[in-house]
């Protein structure tokens, strides 16, 4: 991949090929994780073989999307124009509620984010890629 970028600027992310259904399902708003049919463990990113149990059958699942923030840096400075526009922002690691991470964008006010902070996925678009966001979960325990 010669070019990560789209003409408005927003770097796009390489797909690994394991990880293609992961891409197509964030394309309709799904969000997608894999889990061993042998241990039943979690596995994020996506693998073509276990990484827990060394097992070669791996089954997607939709991720309901919810969890909580296990860590997170707040960019003062985006390192890029297009991410300078939107500073300050704050990306980290998720632990979704079926036991696994993802590192994403997680929306809000810096000092209002906290390890352990619950929240929920929503969609954004980002150059040609939809993308998943976290932003505080509303209801109970927030």
């Amino acid at each position: 991949m010669t070019d990560a970028t789209t003409p408005n600027g927003w770097p796009q992310p390489y797909r690994l090929l394991d990880a293609e259904p992961y891409w197509e399902a964030l394309a309709d708003e799904r969000l997608t994780f894999q889990r061993c049919t042998g241990c039943e463990q979690a596995v994020w990113p996506a693998h073509s073989v276990c990484p827990h149990c060394g097992h070669a059958s791996l089954a997607w699942e939709r991720s309901g999307g919810r969890g909580t923030v296990y860590s997170y840096s707040t960019i003062m400075r985006g390192p890029t124009p297009v991410w300078a526009a939107v500073a300050p922002y704050t990306v980290g690691f998720v632990e979704l509620d079926e036991g696994y991470f993802l590192f994403a964008q997680i929306e809000g006010e810096p000092e209002e984010i906290a390890i352990g902070r619950a929240v929920s996925v929503r969609f954004v678009q980002r150059g040609e890629q939809k993308l998943p966001v976290f932003a505080p979960a509303s209801g109970e325990g927030d």
